[in-house]
């Protein structure tokens, strides 16, 4: 399956300003800025004050990966891009970038990067513990990233945020949904 192409932007009166029924991102990868993220998944969903703590977190780090890399996307997921009746517990990414935007990353660039990410199996040496998965700024982003070349890391992003989890986690079969695409 190829990566789908972008399907809209949310600007005032276009049609993706409506959700479907089930508060989600009608299906397709949705062009999108800060502002606009703010306006739909902050001001105009349940939960107010959970997602503006969330998205203060977002914003904080977009500005830290644009610091690292002059070009590049972020896909954007998770509950925090619907209207579901819970509160979202963090914001879902990926970085998309250019291998090119890599050669000049030395060891200073990529501890950077690191800290950006979520890391799983992590241990650390003091105070000494182990932990399955450490996400940044405190738990509130849940990121990753891949390289624009990387054919199908992309399709698997693409097919996993396009699809719709049941309350048990599983991939909910033939029914589908939406994400957003911020671009720098």
């Amino acid at each position: 399956m190829a990566v789908v192409p972008a399907m809209g932007h949310l600007r005032e009166g276009a049609a993706i300003l409506e959700l479907t029924p089930d508060g989600r991102l009608p299906v397709g990868r949705h062009s999108a800025d800060i502002e606009e993220i703010h306006d739909l998944f902050v001001k105009r969903a349940p939960h107010a004050e959970a997602r503006q703590l969330i998205f203060d977190a977002f914003k904080i780090h977009c500005s830290l990966v644009q610091r690292l890399f002059k070009h590049g996307k972020l896909w954007v997921d998770g509950g925090f891009c619907t209207h579901k009746e819970e509160a979202p517990k963090d914001i879902d990414m990926v970085i998309i970038v250019d291998p090119g935007d890599l050669q000049d990353f030395g060891p200073a660039e990529e501890e950077r990067l690191l800290q950006l990410l979520t890391l799983q199996g992590v241990e650390v040496s003091s105070p000494g513990a182990r932990a399955p998965r450490v996400q940044p700024m405190g738990g509130l982003i849940d990121c990753f990233f891949i390289l624009t070349i990387d054919v199908d890391a992309l399709d698997m992003w693409d097919q996993l945020w396009s699809s719709v989890k049941g309350s048990d986690g599983a991939i909910m079969p033939g029914v589908a949904k939406g994400y957003l695409e911020m671009s720098w």
